[in-house]
């Protein structure tokens, strides 16, 4: 049977993400909360871990996988190219539900800092981003409580913290080329706005 740990959403116990990141070194998967769904987690630098990711998810092995951020600052690191409008976009909504895909090193990339402590102090113990995708298998309804992803997808560990306080909505996704952003989905943010906000940060 799979281990599930209570844990608490605002001040979350170190012991606990202290094992959440022993089963993610050792390339296992952990189910996490987040502001809008839950997600499943795994360290994308432990060989064979995304492909465990992906097999749990039954998604294509081409499709990306979104990386977990503890803070804009990693995201910043990763990126071959920012800009002020990204400045904008990441001090207005991160942590928040937005995904920005930037082109990196290893090519196009989509980031996230959630608005929960527990991703994100997970994240900041392990000391680098992680590749999270919502905890439900490919084409399947996103899940809101720990008991939906448990039913959904397998993992090695589940971080439960209580039902989504969202109603599911995922994050919204866009995607910035230079002065350009394009939205890949709309989620709980609307695209009109965060074009907005980063054409504004561009004239910064």
């Amino acid at each position: 049977m799979i281990q599930t740990l209570k844990i608490d959403k605002k001040k979350p116990d170190p012991q606990i993400l202290t094992q959440a990141r022993d089963v993610l070194c050792a390339g296992g998967l952990v189910i996490v909360p987040t502001e809008t769904v839950y997600g499943i987690a795994c360290d994308p630098a432990v060989s064979g871990a995304m492909d465990k990711l992906i097999r749990a998810k039954g998604r294509d092995g081409g499709k990306p996988v979104a990386r977990l951020a503890a803070d804009g600052g990693q995201v910043k690191a990763a990126a071959r190219h920012w800009n002020p409008g990204l400045d904008a976009l990441a001090e207005k909504w991160w942590p928040g539900p937005l995904t920005l895909i930037v082109e990196t090193d290893g090519g196009w990339t989509g980031y996230r800092v959630p608005n929960h402590a527990v991703p994100v102090e997970l994240a900041k113990q392990c000391g680098r981003t992680l590749a999270l995708t919502s905890a439900n298998l490919s084409g399947e309804p996103d899940t809101k409580t720990a008991q939906e992803a448990i039913a959904s997808v397998k993992a090695d560990l589940v971080l439960d913290s209580g039902p989504s306080a969202a109603a599911a909505i995922p994050s919204t996704v866009v995607r910035v080329d230079g002065e350009k952003i394009e939205c890949l989905r709309e989620g709980r943010l609307p695209m009109a706005e965060i074009e907005a906000v980063f054409f504004q940060g561009l004239e910064r």
